[in-house]
Formats: C-alpha cells, structure tokens, sequence
C-alpha cells in the first residue's frame, strides 16, 4: 500500500477548522504551512488545530516569491511569521516540535528550479516537465548566478534561525533523492494535488470540469504510485469553497480509493489535549 506524508499550504482559511475536522476524524496527519498574515486573522483556529495535534509551520507573512523580493525584505517575512507561531504555540500549551518551512509558490530563490544548474539532470528535467509544470505551474526558466547565491543565502539563514528539514523517511524517488531536494533545509514535496486549479482564477487556464479530472491525474502519476518510496503531498487550505471541497474530495480519494496511508512526522507534538492515536500510521 502507498504511503506518504500530507501537507497543506497557505492556510488557515475560513475552512480550516472543517479540514482540520475531516482530517482528525479520519485519523490523517498533516503539517500545516501557514501564511502569517493569515493567522493573525485567525488565531483562535490555528491554536484549535494545534490542540487537535496537527504540526503547525511556517509559510512567510505575506507569501512573497523569495526571487523577486529583497533578501532582507525575505529575512523579516519568515520571522515575523515565526513570532507568530511561537506566540500561538504558547497559548495553546503546546510543545512546538520543530521549525518547518516552505515556501511560497516553491520559489526557493531560484524562481521556476528546485536545484542549482549542475543538478539539472535528465532524470530532475523530466519530474520537473511532469511534476512541476503540470502539477505547480512551474515551466523551468533560466537560473543565473544571482539566483544560485540567493538561494544558498537562505539555506543558511533558515539554518542559523533553527529550521530543519522536514524529518521524512524513506522518499526515494530518484529525482529527489538524489539531488539537493533531499537536503534541503525547506520542505519540498513530491507530488501536488493541483487542488489550487479550482479557485476561480486558475480554473479556465487549468481546463478543470470537475474534481474527476484530478482524480485522473492521480491515477496516471507514475512516480506516486512506485511503493518503493514514500511521498510528498502537497495540497492546499483554500478560501474558496470549490476549491476546498476539491481538497478534500482530492484527500480521501487518495485514502478510499487508492488505498493511501498518510504517515506522522516524528518528533510528533508532545499535546496535553492532543489525541495520540492520531499520529499511529
């Protein structure tokens, strides 16, 4: 039976405690990805899902594109969004069991690419064509030296600030095994839901009809269903009700249908209120 790890970005929404819902009811885990500016809106749903057991991580205040914004401008978008987190965490009595970052639109500061230019294998090209351009909207552009060393600049940072790689075992997907992907201080992922394609501004340009259409995808994707690797998933927590019914339909889908087991990250959160059994694989 597959198995992979679900995380979920640019939250929270107004849906979110009903995601939150969903997935504990149905015992999934998920790390959360949250957008700054979004939980100061909505504090009291981010300690809710903290309290619930779902790790809660860091996604940038304002979800800028790391290229395309000053590196200090970069810099105080992660930590204000990281005060905020720590801040929560504290109020819902909470252990934070790591810091987790992505970023927004999987800009790592190299724009379109995930990996330097002497890491752009045939085997990377060809994940990217079907992974990142289908599934992200990433069509891989040129990469300069500048990007290179921005990108690298904030390895460093992330580093020195305390953030770790997201701890996943056994992804051995060649493309992101054997590139920097595997050792990347930000959380990367193997495979996108393209859930994102049903919010209004996506949808016309993505040709989606309905959420069959992703279901297809997801019976055609050849690297998601090789059991001799764990996966990635990316999905998304979005404000528009389309789009988060087809979050949702997209999930259990994968867990009714396909037979999916959505695995912990280990450390786990150490909750008081938090029910452990959630976390059991």
């Amino acid at each position: 039976m597959p198995k992979a790890y679900l995380t979920i970005d640019d939250g929270p929404s107004e849906h979110f405690r009903d995601l939150v819902d969903f997935l504990y009811n149905r015992k999934i885990p998920a790390v959360f990805f949250n957008r700054g500016n979004h939980m100061e809106q909505r504090p009291d749903d981010v300690i809710y899902g903290i309290k619930k057991g779902f790790i809660m991580a860091n996604h940038t205040y304002s979800h800028p594109r790391a290229s395309q914004i000053s590196l200090q401008d970069f810099k105080d978008d992660v930590l204000k969004t990281d005060a905020i987190l720590e801040k929560l965490y504290q109020q819902a009595g909470v252990q934070r069991p790591g810091k987790y970052f992505r970023f927004p639109h999987m800009d790592r500061g190299m724009g379109t690419a995930f990996v330097e230019p002497q890491g752009l294998c045939a085997i990377y090209k060809k994940a990217h064509d079907h992974f990142l351009t289908v599934g992200l909207n990433h069509e891989l552009g040129d990469i300069n030296a500048q990007m290179v060393q921005r990108k690298r600049d904030i390895q460093k940072f992330l580093k020195a600030q305390g953030f770790e790689s997201l701890p996943v075992k056994n992804v051995n997907i060649d493309w992101y095994s054997n590139t920097e992907m595997a050792e990347a201080i930000d959380s990367l992922c193997t495979c996108s839901t393209e859930d994102w394609g049903f919010l209004e501004r996506h949808r016309e340009r993505k040709g989606l009809k309905s959420v069959e259409d992703l279901k297809r995808r997801i019976d055609e994707n050849p690297y998601l269903h090789d059991e001799g690797s764990h996966h990635i998933i990316l999905a998304h927590d979005m404000p528009e009700k389309p789009a988060h019914e087809a979050t949702i339909a997209l999930v259990s889908y994968m867990t009714e249908k396909k037979g999916f087991v959505f695995l912990p990250i280990e450390p786990a959160p150490k909750s008081p209120v938090a029910a452990p059994e959630l976390f059991q694989p």
